[in-house]
């Protein structure tokens, strides 16, 4: 089973368009064909975006679901890793990279060209294409 980073705009967009990458990448972790690893920052940044776009109730489930088919990492456990990438990317996704290359995760998948020059960087199309699945013509 591979292991993976996911990011928060993936589960936003997979939940926002269900014919996605993103998508087909829930799918994967939903049939237990991939683990996910998360950081802290993705499950705050999950929950909140429903919060705010959708409602309470939502967010909760989301928070939910994250925990029950996660791996989710502590920010106090990468500290020393986000120190060391800190000049590398921009603060908002410095615990995104810290976990997956302190944990050497292969593969980071998110839609945030931030993370462009990141060896392990992967958008869900190309990972979808990667798992042999049908991809949609959006990277997302």
């Amino acid at each position: 089973m591979r292991r993976v980073f996911i990011d928060t705009n993936v589960f936003i967009y997979a939940f926002e368009y269900p014919n996605s990458n993103s998508a087909v990448i829930l799918g994967l972790l939903n049939r237990g064909e991939i683990e996910a690893v998360v950081s802290e920052r993705v499950v705050h940044e999950v929950v909140r975006y429903f919060e705010r776009h959708h409602s309470i109730a939502l967010a909760r489930l989301f928070r939910r679901y994250l925990h029950e088919v996660c791996v989710i990492v502590s920010r106090q456990n990468v500290l020393d890793a986000m120190e060391a990438y800190r000049r590398s990317i921009n603060e908002k996704d410095l615990e995104q990279l810290a976990v997956t290359k302190k944990l050497r995760i292969p593969h980071l998948i998110s839609y945030d060209r931030d993370f462009l020059g990141v060896n392990e960087y992967i958008t869900p199309r190309a990972f979808a294409l990667l798992m042999k699945r049908r991809a949609a013509e959006t990277e997302f």
